[in-house]
């Protein structure tokens, strides 16, 4: 099987839309985040969806008339890529958002300065593991029904009864993970 023809391949997984929890509408989301002053945090832990929904959301903001700029640090990220972020910020204008994926890579000295520079733009929207630096958006979670929904639409099909809850709790709910695991099974089959 070629890997594009595997279901779980990464153009497949990219393509997949944020499931907004319950009844919460992007409307709501996106009003909430305005009474923010478009300055909030997706928080949540790994393969929960915070970098999907901080892309999602880029589009939503220039519909409204912001330039949304995003960043992207991992815990590969080096100290000059780091410290590189408040430069960026400062070649931003008023109308732009910081749209920061990874934020908690940042330590409180590289923070500070970053968070008095975005006081210029019209906006910082971050992902965090933790609840810290600014207001919360979204908490973002997982579950096994959420995995089972992502498979349905995935491959048509479902998985074996118990399958998601495995698969779940082995991946300590990194959706992420589940999907890679699964890239690699369909893969081998």
């Amino acid at each position: 099987m070629l890997a594009r023809e595997n279901p779980f391949c990464s153009a497949r997984l990219e393509a997949l839309p944020f499931r907004l929890p319950g009844s919460l509408t992007w409307e709501t989301l996106l009003a909430k985040l305005a009474s923010t002053q478009y300055c909030a945090s997706i928080v949540g832990p790994h393969g929960s969806g915070k970098s999907t929904l901080i892309e999602q959301l880029a589009p939503h903001l220039e519909e409204r008339g912001l330039t949304p700029h995003l960043v992207r640090l991992s815990a590969e990220s080096r100290l000059a890529e780091k410290d590189g972020v408040i430069t960026f910020v400062r070649t931003l204008r008023a109308s732009d958002v910081l749209l920061l994926d990874g934020a908690e890579q940042l330590s409180t000295r590289q923070w500070l300065p970053l968070r008095g520079a975005v006081d210029a733009l019209a906006g910082c929207i971050i992902t965090v593991h933790r609840t810290s630096r600014l207001p919360t958006l979204l908490e973002t979670e997982t579950s096994p029904a959420l995995l089972e929904h992502l498979v349905g639409e995935l491959t048509g099909g479902r998985l074996p009864p118990g399958e998601a809850a495995n698969l779940h709790t082995r991946h300590r709910g990194n959706i992420r993970e589940c999907l890679r695991e699964l890239y690699d099974r369909w893969a081998g089959e």
